[in-house]
Formats: structure tokens, sequence, C-alpha cells
């Protein structure tokens, strides 16, 4: 049996290598705990400081490598039954450990809250914010309920229901990939409707667009090659994507009391950085021609 109830996941996010303000809010959260910290960024880093607090062990990766292929490098070596992941773009709110453990407790294989902005986000980090967590906006009074997905950034899961999916792991861990995996096997996961984690990024708009770029690139390829979608219809049908995914977001945001005001300054960089994933899928697909 593990000597940890939970192993934390912590990713260097790209351009954001400070990982004190996401350490110290996993010290808070996990006080109480056995908590094993896995910190997974590129070699060449400064000593990590002490956390008393914490077991904190590092692990290290290549540079080129996108933080699900980090977090896959922390579920291998995880310890505890239960592991969450995060980023350096995130702190977690104090009862953020203790809500996914119940949930999980009460039967779900994965779980996760709703995500905060930071204060004085900018337009950039509004887009960015939107574009990858409109789904998962705080809605005060609601109720915990299954869900198809929930956020990898900041969600907990069952460590042995991830292990038997290999294949998957190999790549690291997608997490939409394992939803899909958990639907067809039956099993649940829980979205939390309380915010338990703010997301706090500090990339500018051109980096930006390049890293919704390659995350768009992995998901063309994994669209072709893994569910043998035809390449030449992502191709074609790139164009239209942006309109597509922005449409979603604004109706989310729209059936969100409070939140409205987030798309008006964002909007510009919203379309951009939608059109930069658009363009990365159109690329991933066309390299993966062939192989379906």
């Amino acid at each position: 049996m593990s000597a940890f109830e939970i192993s934390v996941i912590l990713a260097e996010a790209q351009g954001q290598p400070d990982l004190r303000p996401a350490l110290a809010s996993i010290e808070r959260a996990c006080a109480g705990l056995s908590t094993e910290v896995l910190v997974v960024r590129p070699s060449g880093r400064p000593p990590l400081s002490s956390w008393p607090a914490l077991m904190v062990r590092e692990l290290v990766t290549d540079e080129a490598t996108l933080v699900p292929q980090r977090w896959g490098v922390g579920v291998r070596a995880a310890a505890a039954p239960v592991f969450a992941c995060l980023t350096s773009e995130f702190t977690v709110h104090e009862d953020w450990a203790r809500a996914l453990l119940d949930a999980l407790g009460n039967g779900a294989v994965g779980a996760a809250g709703a995500i905060e902005l930071g204060t004085h986000a900018g337009a950039t980090a509004a887009a960015v914010y939107l574009v990858r967590f409109s789904s998962y906006l705080p809605r005060p009074g609601a109720e915990p309920k299954a869900a198809e997905n929930i956020p990898g950034d900041t969600a907990a899961y069952r460590r042995d229901a991830v292990m038997r999916f290999p294949d998957l792991l190999a790549d690291g861990f997608w997490e939409i990939e394992f939803h899909r995996r958990f639907a067809a096997a039956g099993q649940q996961l829980l979205a939390l409707p309380q915010p338990l984690a703010t997301f706090r990024p500090k990339r500018g708009l051109g980096a930006s667009l390049l890293l919704r770029y390659r995350h768009g690139r992995e998901y063309g390829v994994t669209r072709v090659v893994r569910h043998r979608h035809h390449a030449w219809r992502l191709i074609l049908g790139a164009p239209l994507v942006p309109f597509v995914l922005v449409g979603r977001i604004v109706r989310r945001v729209m059936a969100v009391p409070g939140r409205r005001r987030l798309m008006f300054g964002a909007f510009p960089a919203l379309m951009m950085i939608s059109a930069a994933w658009a363009a990365g899928e159109a690329a991933g697909a066309w390299s993966a021609r062939g192989q379906r």
C-alpha cells in the first residue's frame, strides 16, 4: 500500500518556469494529507526551493514536450492511488485536494472543480482562459454532476483506472482520450461547480498562438491516426473551425451570469487563438494523411 494519499503532478507550463506560487498553494491545499509532489520540467532549471511540508521529487523532460506529455511522465512515476494534474499557470484553493478526494471516494474515476481567471488578467489571458475553460466556468448554486469531460488541468484521477490504458499513456496524459475510454467502460467523471483553482497565465499573444498551434497539430494527428477521420475533410474544413469554436464559447459564456464582460476585450485574441488551433489541426491532419 502506498504511503501517500495523493500524488500531485506539477508540470512546468511553456513560458512560465516559476513554480513557487503553485507549490505554495499545493502546500496549503494538502495540509494534513500524505502528499508527494512530482515536478516535471526541462533539464537545466535552477534548483527547487525547499518545501518542508511537502515531499517534492523532480522529474526531468525535454524542453520540447507539451504539458500532457509531462503529465504522462508524472503519472507513470506516481506512487499514490490518486493523482492530480497541475501546471505552473495555476494556484489551487485550500479545499481543492480534499474536495477531489471526496469525489473520487464516492465512485467517480476522475473529478475536477470549476476554474477562475486571476484578477487583473489581460485580454490575451482572458482569451486563453475562454478557449480552454469556457466549459468549466464557476456556476454558483449548481450541483455536482456527471460529465463527459473535465479539465485535465487541476483534476484528480484514480491511477489504477488510467494505468489500464498503457497505449494511451505512452503518448502522455491527454485527458480527452482517457475520458473516451472511461465512458466506453461505464466509468463516471464528476464536475464540481465550485471554483477550486485559479488560472494565472503569463504568456504573451505570440507565445499563446504558437502553443495553441502545437496543441492543434497534435489533435489533428490524433483525429486521423487514432480516430480514423479523413485528413482531407479536416484540412478543407479548417477555415470554418475558428467560427465554430468561438460560437460555442460565446454560447457558454452568455449562459453564465456575470461572465459576459470577459468576451469584450478578449474577442480579437480569441479569434486569433482559435485560428491558430485550426491551422495546427489542419497541419497535423496533413502530416498524418495516409496513416489511417
